[in-house]
């Protein structure tokens, strides 16, 4: 039986804050979660979507005779393009050599993929690092991702999987046996105010962290810190006590950046944070985090912000 082929939108090399050592990230593409501070919102759907950045269009008129449905067009002496026409078949970004027009997401084998990451081994062995999914979700694509990490471990590296944990555990048991490390997202305690901000509530992301805690022995916990939704110590030692409650040893804090909201409109989306931007509050977040970082870590939890 052939292996799944895998829906990538961007790797990232020599990452040095999602898992040990050197590490390559890849993204794969899709996510059942909606989170309004997303830094990547070409992640969220479930296919190939077209990016189109007007300050790099020089004009040249290409798209015009390659969109074969019209969804380009010109009206005084300016191109219009029609999102919502739009089949999101690529001819219009292959024929764009200046960069204006784009594709989000590219399908790979999983020898590729594999191929792809080994290029940075090297530093791998000499680092301790190797391989991280993210995304989106990559538990989203349990088949893929464990084909993925299987032929990584194979070769004596290591593995991560970033998840925001909002799948079946199914998915978790596909990719157990291949993953050295979980980066595992919690994000707040108050269900209802996790689904106002992501979109689904918590219930089956901590079901999923209490099975995970009982069969695997290595589970980083990390929190984006977020105005408006939880930066303010209540919430954030809420966060430090369930995490030190599943039996975890380290908690990662990450302040909010926003460095993703420039894709939105690329994409025709709205980033729900504008009202945060630009970054009024990064300063004080890491502040408060400073401040709370002894508290933490008096419970016995490591304690790392930023990454």
């Amino acid at each position: 039986m052939s292996s799944p082929n895998g829906l990538v939108f961007n790797i990232q090399r020599h990452s040095v804050h999602d898992g040990p050592g050197i590490r390559t990230i890849l993204f794969l593409k899709g996510c059942p979660m909606y989170c309004r501070w997303c830094s990547n919102p070409e992640s969220q759907t479930f296919t190939r979507e077209l990016s189109f950045e007007n300050a790099k269009c020089i004009g040249c008129d290409a798209c015009l005779s390659a969109c074969s449905i019209k969804a380009v067009t010109k009206a005084e002496e300016e191109l219009v393009f029609n999102r919502a026409a739009c089949r999101v078949c690529g001819d219009c970004a292959e024929v764009c050599y200046a960069g204006a027009r784009t594709m989000e997401g590219r399908e790979m084998t999983v020898e590729e993929a594999i191929d792809e990451v080994c290029k940075d081994e090297l530093f791998f062995r000499r680092s301790g690092g190797g391989l991280t999914l993210g995304g989106g979700e990559p538990l989203c694509q349990p088949d893929f991702a464990a084909a993925v990490m299987a032929g990584i471990q194979s070769k004596g590296l290591s593995t991560a999987i970033e998840t925001a944990a909002h799948v079946p555990w199914e998915s978790f048991a596909k990719v157990l046996s291949f993953t050295d490390y979980f980066l595992f997202d919690i994000k707040h305690r108050d269900t209802e105010k996790h689904k106002h901000f992501t979109g689904v509530g918590t219930g089956l992301i901590l079901e999923n962290l209490e099975k995970l805690t009982a069969v695997h022995p290595r589970i980083i916990a990390r929190t984006p810190v977020i105005p408006g939704f939880n930066n303010n110590a209540e919430d954030i030692l809420a966060i430090a006590d369930l995490v030190l409650s599943h039996g975890l040893a380290e908690i990662n804090l990450l302040p909010y950046h926003g460095y993703g909201s420039g894709k939105y409109g690329l994409l025709g989306k709205t980033y729900q944070m504008k009202n945060y931007m630009p970054l009024p509050g990064t300063t004080e977040i890491i502040a408060m985090l400073e401040s709370l970082k002894p508290a933490i870590e008096a419970r016995g939890l490591k304690v790392k912000i930023g990454g």
